[in-house]
C-alpha cells in the first residue's frame, strides 16, 4: 500500500523521515539541510498541518530556496510569529485530515539517498525544490 499523501511505496515515508532526523541530529553535515527535510516532508503530508500551518511551511520553503535566506535568519525573523504564546494560528493539525488532495509528487522522501552527506544534501535540496514547484499551483 502506498502512502495516500505522498505516494511513496509501502508507506516508507514515515520511517525514512525518522531515519533522516536521526542522521541530521547526529551528524552536522547531514543536519545542514534539516530545515528543508522538515518543510518538504510536512508539505507532502498535509494531514499533520492546519491550513495556516501548511501555508506557513510553504512560505518557509520559498524563503529558503527562492530568497536564499539562511535558516538562522528565518528563525530570528519569525521568532514572534511562531512563538506558541504569541502565534495567532495553529501549525499542527489535530484532526489528521489532509489539507490538500495531491498524492502525486515529482519527488518524495524515497528519492533521497543517504550514502554520504554530500549526496544526501544534494538529494534533499532537489526534493525540496520539487516540492516547492509542485505546491506553487495549489490553492487552499
Amino acid at each position: 500500500m502506498n502512502c495516500p499523501e505522498c505516494g511513496a511505496t509501502d508507506t516508507l515515508c514515515k520511517s525514512r523521515f525518522d531515519e533522516f532526523l536521526v542522521l541530521e541530529f547526529t551528524d552536522v553535515d547531514y543536519g545542514s539541510v534539516h530545515h528543508l527535510t522538515v518543510a518538504a516532508y510536512m508539505l507532502q503530508h498535509s494531514s499533520k498541518l492546519t491550513r495556516e500551518g501548511w501555508l506557513h511551511m510553504r512560505g518557509l520553503l520559498r524563503e529558503f530556496l527562492v530568497e536564499n535566506k539562511p535558516p538562522e535568519f528565518v528563525r530570528k525573523q519569525n521568532r514572534d510569529l511562531v512563538d506558541s504564546g504569541k502565534r495567532t494560528f495553529k501549525i499542527a493539525s489535530r484532526d489528521g485530515l489532509p489539507i490538500i488532495n495531491k498524492s502525486t509528487w515529482t519527488k518524495t522522501i524515497c528519492d533521497v539517498r543517504t550514502e554520504n552527506a554530500e549526496v544526501y544534501c544534494a538529494d534533499v535540496s532537489a526534493w525540496a525544490r520539487a516540492v516547492l514547484i509542485d505546491t506553487e499551483t495549489i490553492m487552499i
